[in-house]
């Protein structure tokens, strides 16, 4: 099993901040009756910028750099410039602008491997794996805007590069975006549809989609499970799946079957996140004494 943003991996969370040595991702959900579940999505890192960055052109380039010399404080437009720096192959203007923005220039102290995938990207911009790795790097630091541009840029090189559609799917996850997380991840499986790690993302982001409302709704819900069902016919093992499962038929009543995939995630578990293990077994605590 990989390990959490793997080389050719990563996964969900938009609320919480989690351990970057769990190979899980812990996702709050809300439910009805304010009740938080815990759904853990597959952290398959394999392995915000919107507004100006699809132009590399000289005039919207000074006007971006106007706007963020005259707002240092606003990580958005500093963020941007660099996405503007980056795509017009100004890699050591894009470094030094990233850094400007207090968490990425702490997140590359601490990280070497940030600098060393910079590097890289400079030296074969033409590579699609160079920007795959910075992402990936970028990610596992939480530093989702600048990933989310390397990753693209790994995808215009290559249209269908699966593991890049997928961490930037779990990018968009991350941030609350799950219609383009959803999209993301299509792509990915048009590429290869038997990806079981792809199709319990989808599961999860379903999920999200339908818990973000005060009554959930049933029909995105039926998505996520047939996601995470189509997941263990391609990968029986999966631990994660059985664990989603099991929260979505506990949240359902469908007890029996809640605890038997509890108990299958606990035989498969590896002990490797001792969050995740404690809620499995306070599931089955509550679930057995209905």
């Amino acid at each position: 099993m990989a390990d959490e943003f793997e080389d050719n991996d990563i996964q969900p969370d938009p609320a919480q901040n989690t351990s970057r040595q769990s190979r899980w991702l812990k996702v709050g959900l809300g439910l009805a009756g304010a009740i938080l579940i815990l759904v853990l999505a597959w952290p398959n890192l394999r392995g915000q910028i919107t507004a100006r960055l699809g132009s590399a052109d000289d005039a919207p380039l000074t006007e971006l750099e106007q706007a963020a010399a005259a707002n240092p404080e606003n990580g958005t437009l500093q963020y941007e410039l660099a996405g503007a720096y980056y795509q017009a192959r100004r890699f050591e203007d894009a470094w030094d602008q990233f850094r400007v923005v207090g968490a990425y220039r702490l997140a590359a102290d601490v990280a070497p491997g940030i600098a060393q995938a910079e590097q890289a990207v400079q030296a074969d911009p033409s590579s699609k794996e160079a920007h795959f790795e910075l992402g990936t790097a970028l990610a596992r630091a939480q530093l989702l805007v600048p990933a989310e541009i390397a990753f693209k840029q790994a995808i215009a090189l290559d249209s269908r590069y699966v593991d890049a559609h997928t961490n930037l799917g779990v990018v968009y996850y991350q941030l609350g975006r799950l219609d383009e997380a959803l999209s993301e991840y299509d792509a990915a499986l048009a590429a290869n549809p038997d990806d079981a790690d792809v199709h319990y993302n989808k599961g999860a982001a379903y999920v999200q989609q339908a818990l973000q409302v005060s009554i959930p709704d049933e029909a995105l819900l039926d998505q996520g499970v047939s996601e995470f069902q189509r997941a263990l016919e391609i990968d029986p093992d999966l631990p994660q799946a059985h664990f989603s499962l099991g929260v979505v038929y506990a949240t359902r009543g469908q007890n029996q079957e809640a605890i038997s995939e509890f108990q299958r995630f606990l035989e498969l578990d590896d002990g490797s996140d001792l969050e995740a293990t404690s809620a499995a077994q306070d599931y089955l605590i509550g679930l057995e004494q209905k």
